[in-house]
């Protein structure tokens, strides 16, 4: 036998110990590459200290933030609300948390309020008798106030509760009352505003 033919037992090997090193340069590019595509997908949705999502320039929004709202709400509820509705429910997890509110131009004002954790949204609706509520006037139930469990999310930032055959219905533009009472009231203030 020459030097040049090798044995089975030696080519078996051979083969062998080629196959292992493709084997494990293979995983190590792999890793590589998962590793690399990992880090790009945190370096969009982060800020390079990993604090959360990364805040565009100032005076710049991207075209999908301003298509969507945000998904959790930001700002709580007034603490009356809160209180009133662990009165109406002592189930209710607080703090409520503000989906929308309307100032209308008829002296009314609304608020969405989302329960702690996204569980249920509740309608707040105060008839100003002498001042907004920023200024110092709280609704009172059965007096200049509503307060109802049960809201219904519609779609398109739109909300509806039903109290006595009447429904409520709430979007940035105004507040449309149907049933007992009929009529639209302009918002002339919304938070967050309609687009």
């Amino acid at each position: 036998m020459s030097r040049y033919e090798a044995g089975p037992a030696q080519e078996s090997s051979r083969t062998f110990t080629v196959v292992l090193l493709s084997l494990l340069i293979l995983t190590v590019i792999g890793a590589l590459f998962g590793y690399v595509l990992g880090l790009r997908d945190i370096d969009e949705n982060k800020s390079a200290s990993g604090d959360g999502p990364s805040a565009p320039p100032a005076g710049v929004t991207s075209a999908a933030s301003s298509r969507r709202p945000p998904t959790t709400p930001q700002t709580q509820c007034p603490g009356f609300i809160g209180q009133a509705a662990k009165t109406q429910d002592p189930k209710v997890a607080t703090p409520l948390m503000l989906v929308q509110y309307i100032r209308t131009a008829k002296n009314h004002e609304v608020w969405i309020c989302q329960e702690a954790g996204g569980s249920g949204l509740w309608y707040q609706g105060h008839d100003k008798k002498e001042a907004w509520f920023d200024g110092g006037e709280i609704p009172k139930e059965g007096e200049n106030g509503l307060l109802r469990p049960g809201v219904v999310a519609k779609g398109n930032r739109t909300w509806s509760v039903t109290n006595d055959g009447t429904t409520y219905t709430v979007t940035p533009a105004g507040l449309k009352v149907t049933g007992g009472q009929n009529y639209s009231d302009t918002a002339i203030q919304a938070n967050p505003p309609a687009e």
